[in-house]
């Protein structure tokens, strides 16, 4: 019978050692991680503490180049309109000059194309045709 106590004790008493054990190695783990987490708090602070004047400063750069942006844009605007204006000024010469030059190619003189537009306007008929 002492022998059935004896082996109980020496079972529970390996059994808490056992578990003494576990927990220990829980403590030191957790330990570790506190520590890696209070390193990486420090060095999250002191990024931040040197940061924060380099965030201010983007900041500024920011709004400046935002400013910048805006004037930009609105130059942007009146040179479009600039070049809208001269795409129609070189529309509409372009189209006189080709009307000319149709006038012109046909291989009569002006003279004489202005006295056929006088022919033509006093209600006198051409039959000539042309050549081309």
């Amino acid at each position: 019978m002492i022998w059935i106590a004896i082996a109980i004790q020496l079972i529970l008493s390996a059994g808490l050692l056992w578990a003494s054990w576990q927990v220990w190695m829980l403590r030191h783990a957790l330990k570790e991680t506190v520590k890696t987490v209070d390193d990486w708090t420090e060095a999250c602070e002191n990024a931040l503490q040197v940061s924060t004047p380099s965030v201010g400063s983007a900041r500024i750069g920011v709004d400046a180049t935002r400013k910048q942006y805006q004037i930009l844009q609105a130059q942007l605007e009146k040179i479009r309109n600039l070049l809208s204006v001269v795409a129609r000024g070189v529309s509409f010469v372009g189209s006189r000059w080709q009307q000319s030059r149709k006038g012109s190619s046909k291989g009569a003189p002006s003279s004489l194309n202005n006295k056929l537009s006088v022919s033509r306007s006093s209600g006198r008929k051409n039959n000539v045709k042309r050549r081309r």
